[in-house]
This record gives structure tokens, C-alpha cells and sequence, in this order.
């Protein structure tokens, strides 16, 4: 306790010794101190800035802001050209098809599915007035896709072929064999199938054989995929085979379908009038 005493005590008589010293003493005495303290000074300053910087962080908030602005725009850009592309993408599929089928080709997108017949049904954004008619093909570039049932002036409804009431008269293209593909719906796997009946029982189909349209009937061109088979068994009658057909085109995410028209191809016409 003492000695903290005497400690307070020089304390004090130092502090009154500096308060009443000449100026010129002063004037010393603060250079010393102050060419003391220099090598402390510059890391002390330099620790001092970089504080400032993180709290004074308005010029970094600008560029940051600046930065968002242009990934948004350059997202939106990115966007844009998708859709463009995606757009181009369908019209090329759409001359390729047409070419290859020989008829004109409407594309229509798919604006509405019932939830309860989700793999039976589309409504699409084209109709009469768009030169589509009832019983007409529905194609995408895998495959056969259905036909119109339905039809009003800006819209129609197409079913899918694996619609139970869907009947399709088929052929196995590398068999020459014909038959019946009827739609089975979607299994427990969530798989859309169909099922082609009555085909000779002489006849060795194979896991993978290619089933067209046959042309029979009127409604369906020829030569459309519908699917490949994947499995085949004995109809329970005996009397003939069955094969099951995994389609071609994929009904769960189809978004843009092709109708094809009545009238042919112009530019099959066009090709054909200037060969004549």
C-alpha cells in the first residue's frame, strides 16, 4: 500500500514538472516522443485504413449493384437466345419431317393436359383456322404422337396412341408382318405402352423389331414410327401373338407436336412441277 502511495505521489510531481516547464523544454520534449512513437505509427495507420475500408463500403456496394445488374442482363439475354434457338430447333424439325412424310406440317403447342388423362389427352393451340381437320396425324420427330378428335376454331384435342381407345393398324418393318397396336395406358413404372395384337404365330418377332403405321385405314400416312417391341408371349386364345411396344415418343414431357395436314408438301409439289 506504501508503495503505491509514493507511486501516486512521483506521478503527480512529474505531471506538475511538465505543466511548468519553459516552452522551449516542451517543444523538445514532444519531438522526441513523437520520432520515439514513428516506427509504430505506420503499421497503426495502415490497421486504421483497412477499418475504414469495411465499414466506408459504399464505393463497393455501387460495384456490387452495378455487377447483379449486368448478370440479370445478361441472364435475360441468355433466356432469350434459348427460346430462339428452341424455336429454330422446332422449325428445322418441322421441314425435315415434311420432307420425309411428304405432307405439310402444322406445328402446335400443347397449352392444356387433363391431370386425370394425362397420357390420353393434349389440347393444342392450333385448329380450323389454322388448316387443321379431325382424324389428322399428330407426329413429333420420334415418332407418332395420336390423331385430332377434337376441333374448334383456334384449338384441338389430340389422342395420344396410348389411349386404350386408341387402335392403330401396324407393321413390322423388318417382318413385313402385320397387325393391331392398341394403347395400355401407363404401367405401375409410370411407362406409356402399347400392345400390337394379332400377328401370325409363325411369325419370330424380336425384342427391339421397329412397328410402323401401315397406311391401312386412312387416317395414318405409312411409314410413322410408333415404337419398338419389347416384349412378346402367346395370346391366351392361342391363336396368334402379341408383342408390347414401347413408343417412341416421349408423352410425359412433349411440349410442341406437329399436325400433319391434308394437302401435300409444297415443297414436294414444287419440286415435282419443276421435274415436269
Amino acid at each position: 500500500m506504501r508503495r503505491n502511495f509514493y507511486i501516486l505521489i512521483l506521478a503527480g510531481i512529474l505531471i506538475a514538472v511538465l505543466f511548468n516547464l519553459p516552452g522551449s523544454t516542451t517543444a523538445r520534449m514532444n519531438t522526441f516522443l513523437r520520432d520515439a512513437i514513428l516506427p509504430l505509427s505506420r503499421p497503426m495507420a495502415h490497421l486504421l485504413a483497412s477499418g475504414h475500408s469495411l465499414f466506408q463500403n459504399k464505393p463497393q456496394t455501387a460495384n456490387h449493384a452495378q455487377l447483379l445488374a449486368e448478370i440479370a442482363q445478361l441472364r435475360l439475354e441468355l433466356r432469350q437466345a434459348q427460346v430462339m434457338e428452341r424455336e429454330n430447333h422446332a422449325l428445322r424439325q418441322m421441314l425435315g419431317l415434311s420432307a420425309h412424310v411428304g405432307r405439310r406440317l402444322i406445328a402446335a403447342e400443347i397449352i392444356a393436359r387433363d391431370v386425370n388423362a394425362w397420357w390420353q389427352t393434349a389440347r393444342l393451340n392450333k385448329g380450323l383456322a389454322d388448316g387443321i381437320a379431325l382424324d389428322t396425324a399428330v407426329i413429333t420427330p420420334e415418332g407418332l404422337a395420336g390423331r385430332i378428335i377434337r376441333i374448334s376454331r383456334t384449338t384441338s384435342d389430340v389422342l395420344f396412341i396410348v389411349d386404350p381407345a386408341c387402335r392403330i393398324s401396324a407393321r413390322l418393318t423388318r417382318l413385313d408382318e402385320f397387325g393391331i397396336v392398341r394403347g395400355q395406358g401407363v404401367s405401375w413404372r409410370g411407362q406409356a405402352s402399347c400392345r400390337m395384337d394379332f400377328i401370325s404365330k409363325a411369325t419370330q418377332i424380336m425384342p427391339g423389331d421397329e412397328v410402323v403405321t401401315s397406311g391401312l385405314g386412312g387416317v395414318y400416312p405409312s411409314g410413322l414410327v410408333i415404337g419398338h417391341v419389347e416384349q412378346v408371349h402367346l395370346d391366351p386364345s392361342g391363336l396368334y401373338q402379341s408383342a408390347d411396344i414401347v413408343p417412341t415418343s416421349n408423352f410425359r414431357s412433349l411440349d410442341l407436336m406437329f399436325v400433319m395436314s391434308c394437302d401435300e408438301n409444297p415443297y414436294d409439289a414444287k419440286a415435282e412441277t419443276e421435274s415436269n
